[in-house]
């Protein structure tokens, strides 16, 4: 199915009630930390910085390495420093992918969690900065894809994201504004 580059800005109902680590760099949690706060909207002001590729075997990234620990996934939604490419950053979401049967496919997310593209910022608890560290989605688990349009199957109403545009990379196909 390729790789295609998100066009228009998108915001994520994020859970605010814990914090998961991910120590060993194998895009699985390790050990999470009750944080007891709101969920929080997260708004991508920089589409054009991500790309959502389709394979066999794809890893997911962190901060310019492939994870090489991690379970190959079908899908992967990365951060690349440069718009229009695939050379990838930082995995956001990855996870496994069925067919529907109609021309669309769920894209499952991987533990329903979300990976900051520089992982933990500078903080006070000691915790190193860049550790790998993940944060779960409030209100979603998986997407519909049909192909030109990814759409969060959001549980149970709308809120936080409801389509992401997509354009082509490497294809003919126009960019949406």
């Amino acid at each position: 199915m390729g790789a295609y580059q998100l066009v228009d800005q998108f915001d994520i109902l994020f859970a605010g009630d814990t914090l998961y680590f991910d120590y060993d760099n194998d895009n699985a949690p390790d050990y999470s930390v009750p944080l007891g706060q709101p969920d929080f909207l997260g708004t991508y002001s920089d589409p054009e910085h991500y790309t959502l590729l389709f394979g066999t075997d794809l890893q997911p990234w962190f901060m310019g390495e492939e994870l090489g620990l991690a379970d190959s996934v079908d899908w992967s939604l990365s951060y690349t420093h440069e718009p229009g490419t695939t050379f990838l950053y930082s995995t956001i979401m990855s996870g496994s992918m069925t067919d529907n049967g109609d021309g669309t496919w769920i894209l499952e997310i991987a533990s329903g969690l979300e990976w900051p593209v520089s992982g933990m910022p500078a903080n006070e608890f000691g915790i190193p900065e860049g550790t790998h560290t993940a944060v779960a989605l409030a209100d979603f688990h998986s997407f519909t894809w049909d192909g030109s349009t990814l759409s969060a199957n959001i549980i149970p109403a709308p809120a936080a994201l409801s389509l992401l545009a997509l354009g082509g990379l490497g294809t003919t196909r126009r960019r949406r504004r």
